[in-house]
């Protein structure tokens, strides 16, 4: 089963882990400062408590393919989701596509990033490959930036109703990933406020794990 995980410096692993580009190879710094490391660890951990031995052949076949490129907008995914999804061999089960931040930062307008954003899901589903998607996550600065908030949590509604109505799985990574201010949890946190530590990589794996990695696995073993 391969998910191919399609997405910026989140789904990359900056700073902490830079992904090779086939994905599969070894990258380099930290494995675990990645959301699909934590993502195949509560995979196996899930499996081999209904019961199941995990052998090697299930473990290698059970991929979390990381293809993010740090800095990238949702119009950067569209530019190379041929040859990073719809051309990759062995062809993918799923896709998670999880974008929209750096489109936020650079004043993207919300009705473009959510046409990006829903524009990769059917390209991917065209293709009979399951999309998964993902909320926009919070920043350290969320709350002292007001407006920069209020556009987050509108196109972060937009994005869940997209969802619930086609149903496509998703994880809410803002809500999963904000502590009570509003704000990315501390521990989440890199010392820049907009990128994760180790912590909140595991928790970004975690929150998509739960929300809807989970069904799937549980149905698949």
């Amino acid at each position: 089963m391969i998910f191919l995980c399609l997405g910026d410096s989140l789904t990359a692993g900056y700073p902490g882990y830079d992904p090779a580009p086939d994905g599969i190879s070894e990258g380099y710094g930290n494995y675990n400062s990645q959301y699909e490391f934590w993502l195949k660890k509560l995979c196996i951990e899930y499996i081999e408590g209904k019961g199941r031995k995990i052998d090697e052949e299930t473990s290698n076949d059970l991929l979390f393919v990381n293809k993010g490129i740090p800095g990238e907008l949702t119009s950067n995914f569209l530019q190379r989701i041929n040859y990073d999804l719809l051309r990759y061999k062995p062809k993918p089960n799923y896709s998670i596509i999880i974008g929209g931040t750096n489109d936020l930062g650079w004043g993207i307008p919300n009705e473009k990033i959510f046409e990006n954003i829903k524009k990769l899901h059917e390209i991917s589903r065209e293709f009979k490959i399951f999309s998964i998607g993902g909320t926009i996550p919070p920043i350290r600065m969320e709350q002292s930036n007001k407006a920069y908030n209020k556009r987050k949590i509108a196109l972060n509604n937009m994005l869940r109703d997209y969802f619930k109505n086609n149903k496509i799985p998703f994880a809410d990574l803002y809500i999963g990933m904000k502590n009570e201010e509003g704000n990315l949890k501390k521990e989440c946190a890199y010392i820049d406020g907009l990128h994760f530590s180790v912590e909140g990589y595991k928790q970004m794996g975690t929150t998509i794990f739960k929300d809807a990695i989970k069904a799937i696995i549980e149905k698949k073993y």
